[in-house]
């Protein structure tokens, strides 16, 4: 049979005439993209489909076709092909949505049907598949129809009747969450090659439920990407956090993107990390790309992100950076330029572009950069050009799916006095739909009949160059549930190109038909990305077959390291004690990697100790050639160690590591982190031998040591020894940063008597500030009342930077006895209550503990009146008078700002990305830097979190698991804790920034700094 014949809308010969008058071809070659900045609003109308080819820039070899624009398409936002060639484009007509408060719409969204009925290429029939649907963002071919993202629910269309309309409706899913913009919700449904519907999290969560098994419990979350298995109906979560964006490279790696990060891989998923609950390590997502600052575009168009007009939120991204990542893409067809193939699209709606960037490996993940320096893949002049999604077509083709919009950012996101400067839905009912490839490649009928061929015929397919073939192919023969071309599968399997060998080994196993003889043969194969994704069949049904271990050991020694990598993984599955040793052997390799790291410790379980025994076998020969991955793992294992391993083990793991031949640069490090491990499980001196006579608190690490036993003294004599020795490489100003700051961490999980004056030289205005913050943190952590005190001594306290001073009160208000310093130092008079902050009294004057809070209220009574928006108005026309110098507001910058900051391409993390902020109204700067909690930008927001061992951090929340939250204080310091030792976790009501730079910096330095920021990108 044919594919259906669509019903014509009314209009649609007119649309029919439009689209043949206006598809006329273009070649176009590159210019230079222009470097200057404007921060004027461009007020150009809306270009018709003609005149809007002529704006394009294009990189040489490529040529452009428009194959689809209004009235045929309107509003899209996505597409995808079936079977037959039919285009089903996803129209999201009624973005965006009203705001809070607002009525709500008509739902206006449907999901359009794009037939060639001339067969020349372009699309000239429209049908209305669906109707009615609020704000769709996704679409997938399945059986016969589409699966659709329209939050809160997964849609499955289908056509059964032949008219080109959707007559079956159901809900496959339903409960993600829909209270937030329709610009961050669930979307890209995206088969991968494990047979698995994979969705972006569009920065949401929510309650999901399947109304096809209401027996299933719900999957509650607040963030993360997901998937959905569309023969069985099981739904879990999965790595990553993307917002618009997912795709998969040829040897199936997933790939995401959000606003600022164009490129993130995938690499572990959360159910691995989770086999083992003492791993605090929550990280899934590798940054492929440069981001932030450093994510470079060169639009052709005038800056028109939201920050040109958003006078009060000094840190949203800006021009010239990526800002509105999307749609990323890796294309796999086969029809652009020779060596082409591979490269990664990432479109930028917000200026008006699309960039290509070239992959490379780089360990176990990649590194990827714009393939030209100053110009991009494509651009357009036009200011209405919004790319928002890519896809690959059945003739190898890259399609660029334009929503065609004046404005494409949402309301919700522009301040209330800004929103007049825009018209949100300026180009509803406009859209268009291009068609990139090589010069020669023009577009022609797209000669597509798979859903009518035979078996035999679609297996054919998976020898493909282009990957949509493969990957129809693929899915037909599971749909069809196509048994019956297993041998032929089987043969392709073993013989077939590389990538047919790929598509074959996931088909079989989809089908329930893979037998063992095919799967040992992809563990040998020559090609790596067939091992590494028989390694990835093989993790999944280990734990029914353990033997399949005997298959897997040989590649612990496999060439590829992202073979290795789920190699681990796939070890920890297994109970097998070969295995352990097989995790050793890996960790001497490739231990100083952080992801293979990660997936080797998932998998001990409670095998730490028969994992050092075999780790430390063959140091002497292993070890020795790769000192960092012995330092990475030693600490890890010693973190490990301590949380879970006895006071026996862990006192013969220190005196094992504290030998005094073995070489220093890893021992401070192995030392910290075993010291970490037993803070976690609160080991104190009321549960280890002491010596008599001794009643003076003890840290976790020195009561490990207390005692009379000999196996205490040696520990006590050899960790001695290698506390001196810390001491002496923290203070050695020319020993290299990263040895310097583990030696400190060491030295702060002693004793002041062993450790105080040490820390305190390295508290000198002369040492780098790294030092310092360290320095401080050690101090905090020493268990003497005195260590607190002494960091607040009022000469000290004067002498410290904003960043230092700011980790003082971090690192004093995380625990209770320390607070209590705190509130001494300021009764005495050497700490000001102005320097504590009005976002750090409100916390102080509501604390949980009566005799904090009262002290607090009472010593710091008023702070509020003096700070704040006062400050402001006080600094504001004195401040703004001034005429500042850059250079010296460069060192400003420098000096206090670097450590949170990213700027120009360098900086900490803490807070937001300020590249481009010289848009901004100096006013608008002056208010953020003096009244940080005036407005803190989403995803910045502060979280305290009570632990287990009493400790409160306050910090922003970077990623999360099921077992682990990371997260990263106002000085910067790294906090990964177990959620099994969280007692709490609020959301704080302040910002991490303190709020007092007003007594730091004077009016001349503030309009230096304001210079700096309105002059610098």
């Amino acid at each position: 049979m044919r594919p259906p014949t669509p019903r014509r809308s009314r209009g649609l010969a007119l649309a029919a005439m439009a689209v043949v008058a206006l598809v006329a071809s273009i070649r176009m070659q590159a210019e230079p993209a222009p470097r200057g900045t404007v921060a004027t609003r461009d007020e150009r109308p809306a270009l018709s489909p003609t005149e809007a080819l002529a704006s394009f820039v294009l990189e040489p070899g490529y040529r452009l076709d428009q194959v689809a624009a209004e009235p045929l398409v309107q509003d899209p936002v996505a597409i995808a092909f079936d079977e037959f060639g039919r285009l089903f484009v996803v129209e999201n007509r009624g973005y965006p949505d009203p705001l809070e408060g607002q009525p709500a719409e008509s739902p206006r969204g449907g999901v359009a049907l794009l037939t060639d009925s001339d067969r020349d290429g372009r699309f000239d029939t429209r049908t209305e598949f669906a109707t009615g649907l609020t704000y769709p963002n996704g679409i997938m071919v399945w059986d016969g129809g589409v699966f659709v993202t329209v939050a809160p629910d997964l849609l499955y269309l289908k056509d059964t009747d032949g008219d080109g309309v959707a007559d079956e409706r159901r809900v496959a899913l339903t409960g993600f969450s829909a209270t937030r913009t329709a610009q961050i919700r669930f979307s890209h449904p995206t088969l991968g090659p494990d047979g698995w519907i994979y969705f972006t999290s569009g920065l949401n969560g929510g309650r999901v439920t399947s109304p096809a098994h209401p027996e299933r419990p719900p999957v509650v979350f607040s963030t993360s990407d997901s998937r959905y298995h569309p023969v069985t109906g099981a739904f879990e979560l999965v790595g990553g956090q993307g917002q618009y964006g997912l795709t998969f490279d040829d040897e199936g790696r997933r790939f995401i993107c959000a606003n600022r990060h164009p490129v993130w891989q995938v690499m572990l998923e959360p159910g691995q990390l989770q086999r083992n609950p003492r791993l605090a390590f929550s990280d899934t997502v590798q940054e492929v790309s440069a981001v932030g600052a450093e994510a470079a575009v060169w639009p052709l168009t005038r800056d028109l992100t939201t920050a040109s007009f958003h006078p009060t939120l000094i840190t949203t991204p800006h021009a010239g950076t990526f800002t509105s990542a999307s749609g990323v893409h890796i294309h796999r067809g086969d029809a652009l330029p020779s060596g082409h193939a591979g490269s990664i699209f990432v479109a930028e709606s917000a200026q008006n572009l699309v960039q290509r960037q070239v992959r490379r490996p780089s360990g176990v993940s990649f590194r990827s950069a714009p393939a030209r320096d100053g110009v991009e893949f494509l651009a357009s002049r036009d200011s209405w050009f919004r790319p928002v999604f890519l896809a690959n077509g059945p003739d190898g083709a890259l399609y660029v799916v334009d929503m065609y919009r004046k404005d494409i950012d949402h309301p919700a996101y522009v301040p209330e006095e800004s929103r007049r400067h825009f018209d949100f839905t300026a180009g509803r009912g406009l859209g268009r739909i291009y068609r990139l490839a090589a010069r020669d490649r023009g577009p022609a009928a797209l000669a597509v009949d798979l859903a009518t061929a035979t078996n035999a015929q679609v297996l054919s397919a998976l020898a493909r160059p282009n990957a949509w073939w493969r990957e129809t192919a693929q899915r037909l023969l599971v749909e069809r549930r196509a048994v019956d071309v297993a041998p032929d599968l089987r043969l392709l399997a073993s013989r077939g190109p590389g990538l047919a060998r790929l598509h074959a080994l996931w088909t079989l196993d989809a089908l329930d038909v893979l037998q063992a003889p095919e799967l040992r043969r992809a563990l040998r194969d020559e090609v790596a990305a067939v091992r590494e994704n028989a390694v990835r069949i093989l993790e999944r049904r280990m734990t029914a077959t353990p033997s399949l271990v005997d298959d897997l050991l040989p590649l612990v020694d496999d060439r590829d390291a992202r073979v290795r990598l789920h190699v681990a993984a796939a070890l920890g599955v297994s109970a097998d004690p070969r295995a352990v040793t097989a995790l050793a052997a890996l960790a001497r390799r490739d231990g100083a990697d952080r992801w293979v790291r990660a997936a080797i410790f998932s998998g001990l379980h409670d095998r730490t100790g028969p994992f050092l025994d075999a780790f430390q076998a063959r140091t002497a020969g292993a070890l020795a050639a790769r000192p960092a991955a012995r330092a990475a793992v030693m600490q890890d294992l010693g973190r490990l160690y301590g949380a879970t391993e006895s006071r026996a083990r862990c006192l013969a793991l220190l005196t094992a590591i504290a030998d005094p031949r073995e070489e220093l640069s890893w021992q401070p490090a192995a030392l910290a982190g075993l010291a970490q491990g037993l803070r976690t499980r609160s080991a104190s001196a009321a549960d280890t031998p002491v010596s008599a006579g001794t009643t003076a608190p003890r840290s976790p690490l020195m009561a490990l040591v207390a005692g009379d036993a000999p196996e205490a003294q040696r520990g006590r004599e050899r960790l001695a020894t290698q506390l001196a020795r810390a001491a002496a490489l923290a203070l050695m100003e020319e020993a290299p940063i990263d040895q310097r700051l583990p030696a400190i961490d060491l030295l702060g999980q002693a004793d002041l008597a062993t450790s105080g004056a040490s820390l305190l030289q390295l508290l000198a205005p002369t040492r780098p500030a790294a030092v310092q913050v360290a320095a401080v943190r050690a101090l905090s952590q020493l268990p003497e009342p005195a260590a607190a005190a002494s960091v607040l001594e009022r000469a000290r306290w004067l002498a410290y930077t904003p960043r230092v001073r700011d980790a003082v009160l971090t690192a004093l208000m995380s625990e209770e006895r320390l607070t209590t310093a705190l509130l001494d130092a300021v009764a005495r008079e050497d700490v000001a209550p102005a320097a504590i902050g009005a976002s750090r009294a409100r916390r102080l004057m509501g604390h949980r503990t009566p005799a904090i809070r009262d002290r607090a209220r009472t010593l710091l009574a008023g702070l509020d009146a003096g700070g704040g928006l006062p400050v402001y108005e006080r600094a504001r026309t004195d401040v703004l008078a001034r005429s500042g110098e850059a250079a010296r507001g460069r060192q400003q910058f420098e000096a206090q700002c670097v450590a949170c900051h990213t700027f120009g391409g360098a900086g900490g993390r803490v807070g937001p990305d300020l590249s481009g902020i010289r848009n901004q109204p100096a006013d608008a700067l002056l208010l953020h830097i003096l009244v940080p909690d005036y407005e803190i930008t989403p995803g910045y927001e502060s979280y305290t979190v009570q632990t287990r061992d009493g400790r409160t951090i306050v910090a922003r929340m970077e990623s999360e698991t099921a077992s682990s939250l990371s997260l990263r204080d106002a000085a910067g310091q790294a906090h990964v804790v177990l959620r099994a030792d969280v007692v709490s976790v609020t959301a704080a009501p302040g910002s991490l920034m303190p709020a007092t730079f007003h007594e730091a910096l004077s009016g001349q330095d503030l309009a230096d700094l304001l210079a700096y920021l309105k002059t610098s990108r």
